[in-house]
């Protein structure tokens, strides 16, 4: 079982050796002219909260920086996860790497993403209708179990083949895609069911041992990053996850600071005595210190990872699974415009910490707080964990300082210990 190791990696935030049902993670981090997470506006994302209007980043766009820092270490192992719709494109390859005829695997591995439930999107064959969160190696496995019942589905390969062609033929005949997708099954559509939200191409009727084959290529197995996000695939039996983790918007403790970015782009081979630009535009930047709290689940984590590894893989998937969260949300940036505004930073202050009574510290950020904020934040940060001790206490953890003018640590619970440089 090959496994990432992160144990090398200077920004590793280890609490696997305290106790506790939950992991929290409580971080500052202070950005400069930064474009991480824009609205449909093309504005720095926001929120009004407490006496000022906050810059946000969404807890989606961290969730997905986190998982590009997970695939840092997982590459094309038994932890690597994909998330797209092109699962029949990427099986068809498979096959033909097997020396299959490309029109034959086209049509095969559609059959066969198909019989797991996933719908095969009218408007272009070589996806599903629905995004698919799965294990990178879902299309070999499927591609594998493709290849063992070539012969046994042939009469089903001939049916699916057939609403492929007419889908296609559809499509040529100048139907949109957007008509495509809200368009009805046909009554002819092998799998079809009434209804815009099922009128993809469906399976037609297969032997239930090769749909529970391929069902089974959906499943999680060992991944941590599935048993950690979670996972919401309606269309294969027993294919939602539960998330082990709790990612809160990140909001700035400071007021929304934004600025507009007048941009002008010069044509290279604009010919002489031509003047003026060849394109503009306006970009909108932000500033501030953002608050970011997280937690993990590791009852919930490891329930999911038991589902399909021995006690010994568990615990051992799951102590990489806290590794890699904690570090990963502490760390990973959204990559918004990061080659316009180096938006990569490191934390000003980094509480993680076990305790079985997860909670938020944005209460203590609800009275904003004039730039410059990190420090007068973590002041802040450190007297509302120590208050909450009574109550909610954390159990043990690491405070990693990294003052911007060489300030003490704050004094935090004295179950933490600081790291200060």
């Amino acid at each position: 079982m090959a496994l990432a190791d992160i144990t090398t990696d200077p920004r590793l935030i280890d609490t696997t050796a305290h106790p506790g049902k939950f992991v929290v993670l409580h971080a500052l981090t202070t950005y400069a002219g930064v474009a991480l997470n824009r609205d449909f506006s093309n504005l720095p994302k926001s929120i009004q909260y407490g006496d000022a209007p906050r810059m946000r980043v969404s807890a989606q766009s961290k969730d997905r920086a986190a998982r590009t820092f997970f695939r840092n270490y997982t590459g094309e192992t038994v932890q690597a996860t994909a998330r797209s719709r092109y699962l029949p494109q990427q099986t068809a390859r498979h096959l033909q790497s097997l020396g299959r005829a490309a029109d034959e695997a086209h049509v095969q591995a559609a059959l066969i993403v198909a019989a797991a439930g996933m719908q095969i999107d009218k408007a272009n064959t070589e996806r599903t209708r629905a995004i698919a969160y799965v294990p990178a190696q879902t299309p070999g496995r499927l591609a594998a179990l493709a290849s063992d019942v070539w012969d046994e589905t042939e009469a089903a390969r001939e049916t699916m083949r057939a609403a492929i062609d007419k889908a296609v033929a559809k499509g040529s005949k100048g139907q949109s895609s957007d008509q495509a997708d809200n368009a009805e099954p046909e009554p002819d559509d092998p799998g079809g069911r009434k209804g815009p939200e099922t009128a993809g191409i469906g399976a037609p009727p297969l032997p239930r041992s090769i749909i529970q084959r391929a069902e089974a290529a959906f499943a999680p197995g060992i991944t941590a990053e599935l048993a950690i996000f979670g996972r919401m695939l309606a269309e294969v039996p027993d294919g939602h996850v539960y998330s082990a983790a709790q990612v809160a918007h990140a909001l700035s403790v400071d007021p929304l600071a934004m600025v507009s970015d007048d941009w002008t782009a010069k044509d290279d081979w604009q010919d002489l005595g031509v003047f003026g630009a060849a394109g503009k535009g306006t970009t909108f930047l932000a500033s501030g210190t953002l608050y970011q709290y997280a937690a993990l689940d590791r009852h919930a984590l490891r329930a999911t990872l038991a589902r399909s590894t021995s006690p010994a893989e568990t615990e051992e998937i799951a102590r990489l699974a806290e590794q890699l969260f904690i570090t990963a949300l502490a760390y990973a940036t959204p990559s918004s415009a990061r080659s316009r505004t180096g938006s990569a930073a490191s934390p000003t202050l980094t509480v993680a910490a076990t305790t079985d009574f997860p909670f938020t510290a944005a209460p203590c950020f609800e009275s904003s707080i004039e730039a410059p904020a990190a420090v007068v934040a973590a002041d802040r940060l450190a007297q509302y964990l120590r208050r909450a001790q009574r109550h909610t206490p954390l159990q043990g953890g690491t405070v990693r300082w990294l003052p911007p003018a060489g300030e003490p640590c704050p004094e935090f619970p004295s179950v933490l210990v600081c790291e200060e440089d």
